[in-house]
């Protein structure tokens, strides 16, 4: 049985629809497809021009530091305040105590001071105190 023209481009253009459809399916890379995300849980956070950012603590927090910078923490823990409030300060730390432990504070009976350390080191007894000259 002879094969015309029409018979051979037919069959050609099957065949060449078929090979379009296989390959169409075949994918040598993968698609990236990324996770759903609730973006309701996040927040832009505004950065200082140092990389820091501010944080305003508003109600009290049990905290337990262990270390700073690598270092552990026995006694006092060092602290180095450049501002409060937004405002800087020099000396000593401003404070207005209105309660200590749930007791009303009242300056005419003093306040109740614990210190520990002076400077990194221990102290048992009296304060170390200088004059101002």
């Amino acid at each position: 049985m002879k094969t015309d023209l029409y018979t051979k481009t037919i069959l050609t253009v099957i065949a060449i629809a078929l090979v379009a459809n296989v390959i169409q399916h075949i994918n040598p890379i993968s698609e990236a497809n990324a996770a759903k995300t609730d973006f309701n849980k996040y927040a832009a956070i505004p950065i200082n021009n140092d990389g820091s950012i501010n944080v305003k603590v508003v109600s009290d927090m049990d905290v337990n530091i262990r270390s700073v910078g690598g270092s552990s923490i026995y006694g006092a823990l060092p602290i180095n305040l450049k501002e409060i409030g937004g405002s800087s300060f020099y000396g000593a730390l401003p404070m207005n105590l209105k309660e200590i432990s749930g007791s009303s504070v009242s300056t005419s009976y003093g306040i109740p001071v614990n210190i520990e350390a002076v400077d990194g080191s221990s102290v048992y007894g009296a304060v170390p105190t200088k004059e101002k000259q």
